[in-house]
């Protein structure tokens, strides 16, 4: 590497100041968190100086020569960049450049040394990714301190990684599959995050385009993965031009070209696909829903309110927008707690639900509870099984019920992609002994799902009951539309961010769900935002946050089936074979190399 004078290095003082100004932003933030119920944006700023704390002295350390300088601002403006671009930024196009000073790191680094560098191409590409982490969703550790902040460095520690293997890999192959090795890891890192016990899709690249879903009408045969292939197909169509711009010193048209042919495209496809949807002509008739957000703020008024004012409310919002042809009334995610499933007719407050219904003969409500199920002891009792001091054995759930007019029978459904900390313990089976840890930090044991998704059927239609964190999950969506589903109805509870960007991003994903089924959307959360959402991705009627509202609209379901609803996240399954391959075939590479080191000469 180049050697640097002391004048290519930020004055020392610069680096102290900014090392202080970073201590006293943290520590002020510290103090208004404690002092404070709810915390808004603070934790972005308290995340931010805590690690300038740290990069400011790091940045001494590792600026000796001018390249670490430029590596370093690199870094910092991809993770600036993948942050801008996110949802509900209206910055999207960035994201087809987010990419290229990363890229640019890993070449300069690998120009300068024989050998690989794994652990200096990790470190930049670490602050680019905790960035991107940190500004885009801060708004976790509104949920939970220690997990909200855990949730941020281990995201970008994997990512990191993931942009490491990516170095070592591409040493093995010819230079013109580099793009095709960077794209295949990552999108089988982002698929593969969606299994596993700290599954945390929300920053899949192709989520990035739920700010303008009129962009990627094609997810109906490509789904989110699709997006993301097209993020990594521009950006390095735009790293390659730079490069030989650099190299020639002139623009090459042919690049320039393909980076156009790449970019615009997709518009011209989305576009005629989105006329094609407008125009679809359903089979199944229109439907009058109703949509209610008694907005209760989590934290601390949900839980304390009584449930009977809590149901007041929601039975004065009803009755204010319930008409006679409205034959759908969908209320949030959890409106009420500690409702037994054993005895759900009998329950009080399931039963005041079930009477406003019958006093609407076409009604049919559809609601979120928190719910729990007693055992006997000779009962067949699943791993989530819990046993109380007085010997009761019993699980809890987050579900979803539908009461239909004059009918006894209650649908129920157990919301099984679950909330990571909040709604199951990751990793209970290898790591029992911090389980004391996490109920001191008010996490969960494991609440109980199911292992198919259940639709609701009644006159009024066929109903996906889809709560809150499945909505992020486009082929898990997809297997209720499969089981004929022919509308979404998704109920959570976003008040637990606050007013941050957390509850936005989440309704803006509910516009990607809609465009990859090809099915009409009613949303409602707690807190808000509560909306309808078009075959199309359109959101429509959007309510304000924290406000006790309802709204209602007509809309037409639709019962035909997309291409992705049928074969799901191929794109990623493709990925994730590639990857093996690349990882076998980088592996055999690596022995060979191996075997042909003379053996007089010392191996390194």
């Amino acid at each position: 590497m180049e050697a640097s004078s002391v004048d290519d290095r930020l004055p020392q003082w610069s680096l102290i100041i900014g090392t202080i100004l970073s201590a006293i932003i943290a520590i002020w933030m510290g103090y208004e968190m404690v002092k404070l119920p709810l915390w808004g944006w603070r934790p972005l700023f308290l995340e931010l100086a805590c690690w300038g704390c740290m990069l400011f002295p790091l940045y001494n350390r590792y600026s000796k020569h001018r390249l670490n300088q430029k590596l370093l601002i690199a870094a910092t403006l991809s993770g600036l960049l993948f942050a801008a671009a996110f949802p509900p930024s209206p910055l999207t196009p960035l994201i087809f450049v987010a990419w290229v000073p990363l890229i640019w790191i890993e070449h300069e680094i690998s120009k300068s040394s024989t050998t690989t560098q794994k652990w200096m191409v990790w470190k930049y590409a670490f602050h680019a990714f905790l960035l991107w982490n940190v500004i885009s969703t801060f708004w976790v550790v509104n949920t939970a301190l220690l997990a909200g902040l855990i949730a941020n460095i281990l995201n970008a520690i994997i990512m990191a990684t993931v942009f490491m293997f990516y170095h070592v890999v591409k040493h093995y192959v010819h230079q013109k599959w580099h793009g095709i090795v960077l794209a295949s890891l990552w999108i089988s890192f982002e698929y593969l995050h969606m299994f596993w016990d700290i599954t945390w899709p929300w920053l899949t690249l192709g989520n990035t385009f739920a700010q303008y879903p009129s962009w990627v009408q094609w997810y109906e045969y490509t789904g989110a993965f699709g997006g993301s292939a097209w993020v990594f197909l521009v950006n390095y169509l735009i790293y390659q031009l730079y490069m030989k711009h650099k190299a020639r010193g002139k623009l090459n048209r042919k690049n320039l070209g393909k980076i156009i042919a790449a970019l615009f495209l997709p518009f011209g496809v989305s576009f005629i696909l989105l006329q094609q949807s407008v125009n679809y002509q359903s089979t199944e008739r229109p439907v009058e829903i109703a949509v209610v957000q008694p907005n209760f703020e989590p934290h601390y008024q949900k839980f304390e309110v009584p449930d009977q004012v809590q149901m007041q409310r929601v039975l004065d919002l009803s009755d204010s927008i319930v008409t006679d042809q409205t034959e759908y009334l969908v209320l949030p995610e959890t409106v009420f707690s500690y409702v037994m499933v054993n005895e759900l007719s009998s329950n009080r407050m399931v039963r005041q639900l079930s009477n406003f219904v019958d006093q609407h003969p076409r009604l049919n409500l559809v609601t979120g509870l928190a719910t729990y199920r007693v055992f006997r002891e000779n009962e067949l009792l699943p791993n989530t099984v819990r046993k109380r001091s007085d010997g009761l054995i019993y699980d809890v759930q987050n579900s979803a019920i539908e009461i239909e007019a004059n009918d006894p029978g209650i649908e129920l459904y157990f919301k099984s992609k679950l909330v990571p900390g909040a709604e199951f313990f990751p990793f209970k089976s290898v790591l029992p002994f911090i389980e004391p840890i996490v109920r001191q930090l008010g996490g969960s044991m494991g609440h109980a799902t199911q292992s198919e998704r259940s639709v609701f059927s009644s006159e009024g239609g066929r109903v996906a009951p889809v709560i809150c964190y499945e909505s992020i999950y486009g082929a898990y969506v997809g297997e209720y539309i499969q089981m004929g589903a022919t509308m979404i109805f998704i109920v959570t509870n976003d008040g637990w961010w606050d007013d941050t960007p957390g509850h936005l991003q989440h309704l803006a994903f509910s516009s990607l769900r809609a465009i990859e089924h090809r099915r009409p959307i009613a949303r409602s959360a707690n807190t808000g935002v509560s909306a309808f959402v078009t075959s199309e991705g359109k959101i429509i009627d959007p309510t304000e946050y924290e406000e006790a509202i309802a709204i209602r609209r007509v809309i037409t379901p639709r019962s035909d089936m997309t291409f992705y609803t049928k074969w799901g996240d191929y794109i990623a399954r493709l990925a994730v074979g590639l990857t093996m391959l690349l990882l076998v075939f980088t592996f055999a590479t690596f022995l060979k190399k191996r075997s042909n080191i003379p053996k007089s000469y010392p191996r390194v």
